[in-house]
């Protein structure tokens, strides 16, 4: 059975090797044996992603299902899904070696054309309709102001009729910013929270032009208006990790917390409590009928 650390080890491995420029045989190998072995209890932050992907696929196989990673970052994600049998992945993202990621793909897994893509950050580069699944984690809030609205509706684009959208969405509620590594500062009105994190000689690279912390209200709004019915999911994850296996946080802490949800009657009341204080997952299925770009504008208008 294959932890996390052992799954980033070789993921590690597999990235050097692509930016050197090296024959990606061996550590492609390794990191798929690594990946498979965790087939029987995937790292938790992954399994939700997994379960969440078979609900998406239906009765296709797995090589059937196109996927994307909206935002894909290092592509260990897609990597992981292509290790575990999901051969339609695709990735968009700001910045990254998606040539070498390409030529992996290529090269090495007889996967023809281009499936990692720089882009704009707003126009998606697909075709109407051409994922049954999209997913980002962890990358609304870095997404700025601007494009955010056309990040939402630019999945609904791309989704086919029925198609699903999984985010993970840290947010300005979580008592913790893992970004920063503070509690509750973030809480304060921007300006004010910058100028705290500033006098405790942060590096304000990332606190000031590439994190967003909005109120979790803003994402199940756009999700709704973009993509239809908002299904929370946020439980289901927070309670799957029950062992703490490969959790980074403080674990006391979470434990002690576990400990409490998990008392008849309190513990649901106190679930009730923390969705709204814990990093948000969400889930939302378009329908059947995909909407016209005029039906689109018309709801905006009314919104």
């Amino acid at each position: 059975m294959s932890s996390w650390q052992d799954i980033r080890q070789s993921y590690v491995e597999l990235s050097l090797a692509c930016l050197s420029g090296e024959d990606l045989k061996d550590s492609w190998e390794n990191f798929y044996e690594v990946a498979a072995a965790s087939a029987t209890n995937p790292p938790y932050h992954l399994q939700i992603l997994l379960t969440i992907l078979e609900e998406a696929r239906g009765g296709r196989s797995k090589s059937e299902i196109v996927i994307l990673d909206h935002g894909c970052g290092g592509c260990v994600s897609l990597l992981y899904l292509m290790a575990r049998g999901y051969e339609g992945i695709h990735g968009v993202d700001l910045g990254g070696d998606c040539e070498s990621w390409n030529r992996l793909l290529n090269e090495h897994l007889n996967l023809k054309g281009t499936r990692f893509f720089l882009y704009d950050g707003k126009n998606l580069p697909f075709d109407d309709g051409k994922f049954h699944f999209v997913f980002s984690n962890q990358v609304i809030e870095h997404i700025h102001d601007d494009v955010l609205d056309a990040f939402y509706s630019e999945e609904r684009r791309v989704l086919a009729a029925g198609g699903m959208a999984y985010h993970q969405v840290p947010h300005r509620l979580s008592p913790y910013d893992s970004h920063t590594r503070t509690w509750f500062i973030h809480y304060l009105p921007r300006q004010i929270w910058l100028g705290i994190l500033r006098r405790m000689g942060q590096d304000m690279t990332t606190p000031e032009h590439h994190l967003f912390l909005r109120w979790p209200s803003v994402h199940r709004r756009l999700a709704r208006h973009h993509l239809g019915h908002v299904e929370d999911r946020t439980m289901e994850r927070f309670m799957g990790n029950s062992e703490l296996r490969d959790y980074e946080g403080p674990k006391g802490l979470r434990s002690f917390v576990m400990h409490l949800l998990n008392i008849p009657v309190l513990g649901w009341f106190g679930r009730k409590a923390l969705v709204n204080f814990v990093m948000l997952d969400t889930v939302s299925r378009v329908s059947l009928t995909p909407a016209t770009n005029g039906d689109q504008a018309s709801s905006l208008g009314r919104s």
